[in-house]
C-alpha cells in the first residue's frame, strides 16, 4: 500500500468570534473513511475483550462519574469496616500526553492486538510519513518529521490513545483507575507499613512504562 506524505503548517492568527468554516467534500470523505476505521477497530478491541475495564475516558456508556463512583464507594466501604480503615492514594496526569503518543509503539500495539495486513499498512500510512514547520511573524521553520502524537481533530485520536495507554494498568499491584490520561492510584490501609511502599512501587512501574513508550 502506497504511504500517503502530509505536510502542516502552524501560523500564529487572532482568534475572531462569529466565523465558522465550511466542510470540504474532500474533508467530509476522509471524516467517513476515518469513522469507518474506527468502528471496525474500535469493535474489534470490544469484541475481545481488549481495551481495559479500568479506563472511562472516550468509552461508551461509561464517564468520570462511573469512575468516581468506583472510587468512592471502594473508599467508603473502607471507612465503615470494622475497624474503620483510610484509603492512600495518588493522582497523576500524563503531561501532553496525546502529543506523545509514539507512532511505532502504537502501530507495535496494533499488531500485537490482532490489527494486521492492509488495515494496519492503512493506519501506518496515516500516521507516518508527516512533516510540519512553524510560520510566525513571515518567518518559517525548517520541516520536521512528526514521529509522534494521534491526529488532532481526528475520530480516531481518542481511540489510538486508550490503545496506546490500555497496558498502564498491568503489573500495578494497587487499585487504579483511569479516564483518559488522567490516572488514580488507591489503596486501602490494612497494614500501615504497606501502602507507602505499595504505591512508591507502583509509581516506579508507572514511570518505567512511560520511559519504555516515550511518554
Amino acid at each position: 500500500m502506497k504511504s500517503c506524505a502530509r505536510k502542516n503548517v502552524f501560523i500564529s492568527i487572532s482568534a475572531k468570534r462569529g466565523r465558522t468554516t465550511a466542510a470540504y467534500p474532500g474533508e467530509i470523505g476522509a471524516l467517513i473513511f476515518e469513522k469507518v476505521i474506527f468502528d471496525f477497530v474500535y469493535d474489534h478491541f470490544c469484541d475481545h475483550g481488549l481495551l481495559s475495564p479500568h479506563q472511562s475516558g472516550f468509552r461508551t456508556g461509561d464517564s468520570t462519574i462511573n469512575q468516581l463512583l468506583a472510587i468512592t464507594h471502594k473508599t467508603f466501604c473502607a471507612f465503615d469496616s470494622v475497624p474503620s480503615l483510610e484509603t492512600r492514594a495518588v493522582f497523576l496526569d500524563l503531561s501532553k500526553a496525546f502529543d506523545r503518543v509514539w507512532h511505532d509503539g502504537l502501530l507495535y500495539k496494533l499488531e500485537c492486538s490482532g490489527i494486521l495486513g492492509n488495515l494496519l499498512m492503512l493506519i501506518k500510512s496515516f500516521l507516518c510519513n508527516s512533516k510540519q514547520r512553524v510560520v510566525l511573524n513571515g518567518k518559517t521553520s525548517n520541516w520536521e518529521t512528526i514521529t509522534s502524537s494521534v491526529p488532532q481533530g481526528s475520530v480516531l485520536d481518542p481511540l489510538f490513545f486508550l490503545i496506546y495507554i490500555n497496558d498502564l494498568v498491568e503489573n500495578v499491584s494497587c487499585n487504579i483507575k483511569l479516564f483518559a490520561e488522567d490516572t488514580s492510584l488507591f489503596t486501602v490501609v490494612h497494614d500501615v507499613a504497606r501502602p507507602s511502599t505499595d504505591l512508591n512501587n507502583d509509581l516506579e512501574r508507572v514511570d518505567l512504562w512511560a520511559w519504555q513508550w516515550k511518554m
